[in-house]
């Protein structure tokens, strides 16, 4: 009896666990989880979390924004209530079943929703991919740069559109802009992100800045392959194509993640919108080994650049008329 009475009791403890009371955390990915970039940043951060705080997430990876509202409804049905969505592609989703599900906590990285259990964080990608612009275009030998994006969402679109601003702060020389496909899965489509770099850099473009999730690797492989240069986005890319890398445009998922979970834990989550960008440490530009390609000058104007927005005597906007120039299209279906 007395080893019933101990099992009964060890079990009781176990339930009791934080591990155990950390069940209840759910997040949801787009696309592909380990994607060397966008994801594989909030993979981190999680597991980070995970062991320091002893709680325990579920994981789900969907493709679609069906598929985005079916693992919400997965996840709540099943008791996991509180729940961190990453990526613009749950937006959709969100605001929809958000008011279904009053009882949950929806925290929503990369998206813009207002809701009373809806916490959505979003980045001024603008501001990163304007530093970024003016590195592309004080590197630049041709005078002629390009923007490549995988579809144009919102963050996708901000990071082009400060792209283009930097390089015409930097110095008027040409910016070619395109965007790869209407498809999601143009995140992960490596075999159109190789066509489409080997299209610009057919044009004359010297320096790419692909901002396309998975995809971005091989368009800066295609570059370094050509001899180019290229421009990493969200985690520092340099280990992609070592030696020709300008610099990253960088977007801390990480941090947003981080903070956002933190406050889960210690129970000081509120709903709301936030927005990070260069002074919030939401993003930035990888200084470090840009002295290969930029003159100290140069460095330097970039940096005070930086300091200029971070104080808010600059405003980079999201979105500006340069940006929206015929050059400005979705890229032609591959046969």
């Amino acid at each position: 009896m007395r080893f019933v009475r101990f099992i009964i009791l060890l079990a009781c403890c176990f339930l009791a666990s934080p591990a155990r009371a950390g069940a209840d955390y759910g997040v949801i990915y787009s696309g592909q989880k380990d994607d060397r970039v966008f994801n594989s940043m909030v993979v981190a951060a999680i597991a980070r979390f995970e062991t320091e705080n002893q709680v325990n997430f579920r994981h789900r990876v969907i493709v679609t924004q069906q598929d985005s509202a079916d693992a919400i409804r997965a996840f709540v049905e099943r008791g996991i209530t509180t729940l961190v969505l990453v990526g613009f592609i749950h937006e959709k989703a969100v605001r929809d079943l958000a008011p279904l599900y009053p009882h949950a906590r929806f925290t929503l990285i990369d998206g813009n929703v207002t809701g009373p259990n809806v916490r959505a964080i979003r980045f001024r990608e603008q501001e990163a991919g304007f530093l970024a612009g003016m590195a592309a275009a004080f590197a630049s030998r041709s005078g002629r740069v390009a923007f490549i994006g995988a579809v144009a969402t919102p963050p996708v679109q901000r990071f082009g559109c400060g792209f283009v601003q930097g390089v015409n702060q930097a110095r008027p020389i040409s910016v070619i802009t395109r965007y790869m496909t209407n498809d999601m899965d143009g995140f992960r489509d490596r075999r159109l992100a190789r066509t489409v770099a080997a299209d610009m850099l057919a044009q004359g473009a010297d320096v790419l800045f692909p901002a396309a999730g998975l995809a971005s690797r091989d368009a800066l492989l295609a570059a370094a392959q050509a001899g180019k240069l290229g421009i990493g986005v969200d985690s520092d890319q340099e280990d992609v194509a070592p030696g020709h890398i300008v610099t990253t445009a960088v977007k801390r998922i990480d941090v947003a993640v981080t903070t956002a979970v933190r406050d889960l834990i210690d129970g000081t989550w509120t709903a709301g919108n936030a927005e990070m960008g260069i002074a919030e440490g939401g993003v930035d530009w990888v200084r470090t080994g840009a002295d290969r390609f930029l003159t100290t000058q140069q460095i330097a104007t970039i940096e005070s650049t930086k300091a200029r927005i971070t104080a808010g005597r600059l405003k980079v906007v999201a979105h500006d008329p340069v940006c929206d120039r015929p050059e400005v299209k979705p890229y032609a279906s591959l046969p």
